[in-house]
């Protein structure tokens, strides 16, 4: 099969394992011929550029800038614009290839305009892994109040959900959402998040910790990832004041995001001294760091009316952490009953609610043995479901299922 694969971003380093790096990776080990089309923000100051990367062709297509420090005036630029500069670039580098599927991900980059015109032009399929629920979200969180705006964004996503054949959703209450809001059921499946296979990652977890400034006495809470408003980050932080007389509790937080700055105010202003924040760790050290951690964080806020099933989970999951979450209720339903009930993999409670997160966490301090338990669970669910070869295969059962067909 010959696939284009359209990511947001895609890694150049042959040894990351990024959730899209994986699947392109899985599907050029599985002898498909594999394409890659993605963003090279102009802060780069380099050219549109095609490369061997991996195996495989990474068509990196010059745009506005999108990641990181950047205005919400040059991202929505870069977002509306993005779909035209990729459609043009990716008709030119490969107008005389056959193409059977595209292969994509929410936000932006699943732009129905973008993804019809490839599909007309190769005369192919397309498949949408599901990340998240737009404009719903925002909706939920403020971030989009003008009623005029919500209307114009939900024909823009319904049209998005048209212009795909097969639309991967990462959990069940994921799926259940937008079958219930959409008449989708013909297209839609579970596709769960993946991460390469690994075997457990043998590290020096006292060498590590001395390294950034713990002891092996420590109890290290890990929050890895962006730290933006859906995260809600600030319901952790009232947790981390609640403990901040236990002395060997820690909290660390690796990454970036908008809510960062604020953040790190609330720290100082509050003096709380068992925070601790990153910026940045090397994909192969971020993992080593996080394992030699006792607990993964995850944290959602309470607005939310819509199922999220947040990506690091996969990364605890393989790394043995037991997870403590805060979910909003929707989540607590979905995401909260898979963690606690189906993968028994950590504790969760209602985002907001700083008493019953104090006591969830209490309970993973105090008993090191059950903290074991819930990571071994997790790991184990990530050996048995949570494999890139699990998604491959997934993916291609569905398009066999979808077309009725024995092969594509």
């Amino acid at each position: 099969m010959n696939i284009l694969f359209l990511f947001l971003r895609h890694s150049e380093k042959k040894e990351d394992s990024t959730l899209t790096k994986d699947i392109s990776d899985e599907f050029h080990k599985k002898g498909h011929n594999v394409i890659v089309a993605t963003l090279l923000e102009k802060k780069e100051n380099k050219k549109t550029q095609l490369k061997l990367e991996n195996g495989y062709r990474v068509l990196r297509v010059r745009t506005g800038n999108y990641f990181d420090s950047v205005s919400k005036l040059e991202k929505g630029i870069t977002a509306l614009t993005m779909p035209f500069i990729l459609k043009k670039e990716i008709i030119n580098r490969f107008k005389n290839e056959k193409i059977d599927l595209i292969f994509t991900h929410t936000p932006f980059i699943s732009n129905s305009y973008l993804i019809n015109s490839l599909k007309k032009e190769f005369n192919c399929k397309s498949c949408l892994h599901l990340w998240d629920i737009f404009p719903q979200n925002a909706k939920d969180l403020k971030l989009l109040n003008n009623r005029l705006l919500l209307k114009y964004f939900r024909k823009k996503e319904i049209k998005m959900y048209e212009a795909f054949d097969y639309i991967g959703c990462m959990s069940k209450g994921n799926l259940e959402y937008i079958n219930n809001k959409n008449n989708l059921k013909s297209k839609t499946f579970i596709l769960k998040n993946w991460a390469k296979s690994m075997e457990k990652i043998i590290i020096n977890k006292s060498k590590i910790r001395e390294q950034y400034g713990y002891k092996d006495s420590d109890v290290i809470l890990v929050f890895g990832g962006n730290m933006g408003k859906p995260q809600k980050l600030e319901n952790i932080l009232l947790l981390a004041e609640r403990v901040k007389d236990i002395k060997n509790i820690k909290f660390l937080f690796i990454g970036k995001g908008t809510e960062k700055e604020k953040l790190e105010t609330i720290k100082k202003e509050k003096n709380l001294e068992n925070i601790n924040f990153l910026n940045y760790v090397p994909r192969e050290d971020y993992e080593k760091l996080t394992g030699a951690c006792d607990i993964g964080v995850v944290s959602l806020d309470e607005r939310f009316t819509v199922p999220n099933f947040p990506s690091k989970t996969t990364d605890y999951f393989k790394l043995n952490l037991p997870i403590l979450a805060s979910l909003d209720k929707c989540g607590a339903k979905d995401y909260g009953k898979f963690l606690q009930e189906e993968v028994k993999g950590g504790l969760y409670s209602l985002a907001g609610n700083t008493e019953e997160l104090y006591k969830n966490l209490i309970k993973l301090y105090k008993d090191k043995d059950l903290r074991e338990t819930l990571g071994n669970n997790g790991r184990k669910y990530y050996e048995e479901n949570l494999g890139v070869d699990k998604a491959y295969e997934t993916i291609m059962k569905e398009i066999h299922r979808i077309k009725g067909e024995s092969n594509v």
